[in-house]
């Protein structure tokens, strides 16, 4: 993703929460492709974790951590799950407020973007602790195959393997298909949905229901 880290210099909790920027003045995504990819994983986990008050999914939003030096600095993920934390609207994820670090990250990475991913922000997310970190390259382009995983083990990331790769935070497995990121509940098999099909699924509801409400309607008038 377009998106950069940004290294924000100030003494140690010097910096208003208020004063914080809150955008780079960034797209959100390299390309359609790569939005439509953000976009199926924050609607697909929002409703995953739907019913627990304190799982956090967002995306493309600031995240503010303190450095080994005590300042403070600035990442933006593409998307990042917490557990443990209120699931509520934020402006911006400051760690140090929140208690802890993002359990798993997403990147979208591309040609501009993956030495990035793959050596800075891999960096941070492995001293920052956090527990799992997929890189997804929706083109193909720089990743093969385009979809890594990476799990802390002690201090380091070991990379996962297989084609179909499992996020133990989530209790999910990744699969590519026909160049898309898909999420699938390991314990039932099912795929999320994205918006467009959870619509799709409410309409055929919807006009079944429909439709049984009149075939009662026409029984009950034939009826003497």
């Amino acid at each position: 993703m377009a998106t950069t880290i940004t290294h924000t210099i100030q003494p140690r909790h010097s910096y208003p929460e208020e004063s914080l920027p809150e955008s780079d003045g960034k797209p959100m995504a390299e390309t359609d492709l790569h939005r439509e990819v953000m976009i199926y994983l924050l609607f697909a986990l929002k409703e995953y974790f739907r019913d627990d008050p304190q799982i956090y999914v967002t995306g493309n939003i600031f995240f503010y951590y303190l450095d080994e030096a005590g300042e403070r600095q600035s990442v933006s993920p593409d998307v990042f799950v917490v557990r443990g934390v209120e699931k509520k609207t934020r402006r911006i994820y400051k760690m140090e407020d929140e208690g802890k670090a993002p359990d798993v990250i997403f990147e979208l990475t591309s040609p501009k973007t993956k030495m990035e991913d793959l050596g800075n922000k891999k960096y941070i997310y492995t001293k920052l602790g956090v527990h799992e970190y997929f890189l997804f390259d929706p083109y193909g382009e720089t990743l093969q195959p385009p979809l890594r995983g990476f799990r802390l083990e002690g201090n380091d990331y070991a990379p996962m393997v297989g084609a179909r790769l499992s996020s133990e935070v989530l209790g999910l497995d990744l699969r590519v298909e026909e160049g898309k990121l898909r999420l699938y509940n390991r314990k039932t098999g099912e795929r999320l949905r994205s918006a467009e099909e959870s619509e799709a699924e409410r309409r055929t509801i919807e006009t079944e229901n429909l439709r049984l409400r009149e075939e009662v309607a026409k029984l009950r008038k034939k009826k003497p």
